[in-house]
């Protein structure tokens, strides 16, 4: 079983509150990433998809605070791969704030869990 600081995106794009939701959308495809960090006052404020930003399609003038995932919902890098799916399914996302020592660090989408095992699965065969 992996921890989850071995399958986290290091180095997430993280935007201030106020950012423009097309911005946002500009900022995603520039970094080839499907969530950005939110912060305010350089805290974690909360996270912002694409899938958040594609329901807010009619509000691209708004900003990321409007449609985020807040209160920010965080995982510690040291905690197991499995301690993330049980958060996943229990908060209803596809994106978590990864932590350590209580700073951001990164980010873990489902889909990197899924990954992983589809990746060790093939290596083991």
């Amino acid at each position: 079983m992996s921890k989850i600081s071995h399958v986290l995106l290091k180095n997430p794009v993280v935007v201030p509150t106020g950012t423009k939701l097309n911005e946002a959308v500009k900022l995603l495809r520039k970094n080839k990433v499907t969530s950005l960090l939110v912060s305010r006052n350089n805290k974690l404020a909360g996270v912002v998809s694409v899938v958040d930003i594609a329901y807010s399609a009619d509000k691209k003038d708004s900003a990321v605070e409007e449609v985020m995932h807040s209160p920010e919902i965080t995982i510690d890098s040291n905690r197991w791969i499995t301690d993330a799916l049980e958060m996943f399914m229990r908060c209803n996302v596809s994106h978590i704030a990864v932590v350590e020592n209580g700073e951001k660090v990164g980010i873990i989408r489902a889909e990197d869990i899924l990954h992983t095992y589809r990746f060790n699965a093939v290596s083991k065969n």
